[in-house]
Order: C-alpha cells, then structure tokens, then sequence
C-alpha cells in the first residue's frame, strides 16, 4: 500500500489492547506490517494511566518514560481500559486523578517528542466494563487530547464494535488462545483477530494517513 506511511517509524504504547494480551501481536503491529512501518512496542498487559498498585503492568507514563529520547514519526497508545476497573471496581482513585495523570503522560509525550504525531486509540465499547465510568473517562480523555493537539482513531465512536453485545463479545473478542492463536468467545475485553481486522486496523491506518507529513 502506498500511503506515504511505509518507513515511517512509531512507538506504542498501553495496555493488553495495544500489547496483544496472550497473543502479542495486536492491530499496532498489523498496521505496521500493512504500512510498512519499524515499530517498537512498549505497551504492558495491565497498564494503567493512574497509579495503582494492584494493576499488574504499571503506569503507561513509566513505559514513556522509560523509551528512547530519539523521535519516531508516531506515537500510538491507548489507555483507561483497566483504569475503568481500577475506578469502578477497586476504588483505588477517581476519574479526577486519571484526569491528571493523563495529563502528565501527554505532556511528557509532547516534551520528549516535540515533532512526534501522538494518535491515542480509543478502544472499543465494553460490555466487560461499567458503562457509566467508560463514558466518563471518554469525556475527560477526549478533553484532554484536545487541550495537547492529540489525534484520535475513535474506536468506540465510530465503529459499531460494542462488546455489551453479546454475539459480538463471543465473535469478537478471546481470553485464550486456540492451537496458539486466539480464539472467541471473550470477555469482551481483547479483539481477536477478526476484531482487530474489521474494527481496528482500518481506523488506525486512516488515522495514520490523514495526519502523516506529506
């Protein structure tokens, strides 16, 4: 595909979503492949934007802050999906310390990689989750990509991939892989492949291409 994308570089960073869960090859590295882009991948199977410590992958700032000061072309990342449960479930903070903690991350993103494009991709809904505080952290996620100049492949906004639908968690999404690949019938958390093809992947790579230098 020639969409001005091939040998541009980008890092990514997240959660499971981004990182792959059991199966590390998420729809970042299939829009790699597609484009033709070197990708480094610093996500971690539950990362969070806020601190808790009983999230099992860190905060996504650490993994920022832990890369290469040389700038890719890119920066995909997501986040807010085990927030959401950290919020929600655990009352381990509140929406206004996720709030902040975004904050921080974009900033240092837009410090240490000042001519970087940042994409943050917002994951699809989900039926795994508590709607209300997904729709909350939505509004103040996309306040604050706005606030620092952040594009966004909406996911959630505009795809009909919804996990709260139930044919579509069992279709869509896996929570162990099959014969070493990924299989159905999910929490409604983690696309499988067929989620990332149909949902993700074409969201990202347009996102890519309309924001890329020419």
């Amino acid at each position: 595909m020639n969409s001005g994308l091939a040998g541009k570089s980008v890092y990514a960073f997240g959660d499971s979503i981004v990182y792959g869960h059991a199966y590390p090859h998420s729809f970042v590295d299939l829009v790699s492949e597609r484009e033709g882009m070197p990708l480094t991948k610093f996500a971690r199977n539950g990362a969070t934007i806020a601190a808790d410590p009983h999230a099992s992958g860190g905060q996504i700032l650490a993994q920022v802050e832990e890369a290469t000061d040389i700038a890719p072309d890119f920066v995909i990342f997501d986040g807010g999906t085990n927030d959401a449960q950290s919020i929600f479930r655990d009352r381990a903070y509140a929406i206004g310390t996720y709030a902040g903690e975004l904050d921080r991350t974009l900033h240092t993103m837009k410090r240490k990689w000042p001519t970087a494009r940042i994409v943050y991709v917002a994951a699809h809904k989900l039926g795994s989750r508590d709607w209300g505080t997904q729709v909350a952290l939505r509004k103040v996620t996309l306040q604050a990509c706005r606030k620092w100049d952040i594009a966004i492949a909406d996911i959630f906004g505009d795809t009909t991939f919804d996990t709260r639908d139930d044919a579509q968690r069992a279709k869509y999404t896996f929570d162990d892989l099959v014969d070493g690949f990924p299989g159905t019938e999910g929490s409604g958390t983690h696309p499988n492949m067929a989620g990332i093809t149909k949902f993700y992947v074409p969201v990202v790579s347009d996102r890519l291409q309309q924001i890329s230098p020419r």
